[in-house]
Parts: C-alpha cells; structure tokens; sequence
C-alpha cells in the first residue's frame, strides 16, 4: 500500500477510510446488547454487554447457573447465530453515519466473519437500517472456510477479503481478529476495543478506542475522523 507523501494525521485518516473494511456484529450492529437482553430475559440474569469480552462469555454465564459444558455451549450457540435474534439489533452509535460517510468517498466494504448461510438475513439488516449499502457490498464468511466458533477461520476470511480488496483500513473490535489482520495484510486497523494488548507493537497502524463513561465503543469518534 503505497502512502500519500505531506498529508495531515486527519487526511491521512480520510485517505484510509477511502477503501475501507468494517466488521458488521459488534462494530456496526449493537448484537452483544440484543443477545444479553434475550439471555436475561430467559435466564433471569442480570449481565451487561460491556462484561464480554470473548465469543464463549455466554457459555460461561450458563454453566455459573449450572449447566454442564456441553449445555453451555448449545446455549452459547443458539445465541449468537439465530438469525432471528441476532438481526434485531439496532446499530450502535455513529455507526450509520460513519457507513454514510464512507460510502460516500470511497469503496466501502461490510466483512464480516458469520457463516455463510447468514448473508441473506445480514443484507436484510442493511437494507432495513443503511439502506444505501448495496447487497454486493457486504461480505459473509466464506464458504467451506468459516466454521462458528473457530476464530482463526473467521480472522482468515476477513483477512482475505481486505487482501483481495486492497483494503487500506479496517474496522474491527475482535483483538484477535485485528492482530490477525494486522499480521497478513497492510491494513491499517481501527479497533473498537478496551484491550490495549495491541497498542505498543502495532502502533503506527493501529487506532483503538476503548470504553468512554462506562458504554462499550462504538463509532462516534470514528465517524467524525471522515471529512464531511
């Protein structure tokens, strides 16, 4: 990726966002709220979504109330790829404005890592919510890659996807995801995270933004660093 010579830290940034990749679950969508709403509801408990941190934080609430792995895991299963559930999600914060500015400048692409089988209900979600975003913008897993739950597949799906794309940046907020980004692309990444694990090895092409005032990160700083 060749870099543009006597440029601005913020025309920098708005020259990445001119070809840019953005995860959908937890970056755009708010599904970590919708699927905590669900399991409290049906649970009787009383988590937040800021308290996970990691794919099997649900199996890990099911076996505090006693079921055994094998049941936990079924639960933390269900949760995360009904897409009946997970597609009631509201976008989070500065979401739909940062897609709006993107879409604008540049070539935006939706990469996300859910199975394949959930392209249809994901491109429902984006016409129901950023109606602008064309169908062939967004990027499930791949086929025959993408296993649930095997987050070195999901990482080299959307991976690949930036490569293949020239992507110059990518909007993220599964640390293992980015490091994995960050290792076999030279993609800048932008990560809606409150892990700092990646901050001093990565830092010329890393930008996080953490937890602000006790709400999880979300896109409203991130779409004010596009040029209007």
């Amino acid at each position: 990726m060749s870099l543009p010579e006597f440029m601005s830290t913020k025309e920098y940034l708005s020259w990445l966002m001119e070809n840019v990749s953005v995860d959908h679950d937890n970056t755009v969508s708010d599904t970590k709220g919708i699927v905590v709403e669900k399991f409290n509801e049906e649970f009787g408990t009383n988590h937040q979504a800021i308290e996970i941190s990691q794919w099997r934080a649900l199996a890990d609430w099911a076996k505090e109330i006693g079921m055994d792995d094998k049941e936990a895991l079924s639960v933390n299963h269900r949760y995360w790829y009904d897409p009946d559930l997970i597609n009631l999600a509201k976008p989070n914060p500065g979401a739909i404005e940062f897609l709006e500015r993107a879409n604008r400048i540049g070539r935006l692409t939706i990469n996300s890592s859910r199975p394949y089988d959930q392209l249809v209900p994901t491109i429902a979600w984006y016409r129901q919510h950023a109606p602008f975003i064309r169908p062939e913008q967004i990027v499930v897993g791949l086929p025959d890659v993408v296993v649930p739950g095997d987050i070195m597949r999901q990482a080299a799906s959307k991976a690949w996807i930036v490569r293949l794309l020239g992507c110059r940046a990518h909007v993220e907020d599964v640390v293992y995801h980015a490091q994995f980004i960050l290792d076999n692309t030279n993609a800048f990444i932008f990560l809606l995270s409150d892990d700092a694990s990646l901050d001093v090895k990565y830092k010329t092409r890393l930008m996080r933004f953490g937890v602000i005032n006790g709400k999880p990160p979300d896109m409203t700083l991130l779409a004010q660093l596009i040029n209007p």
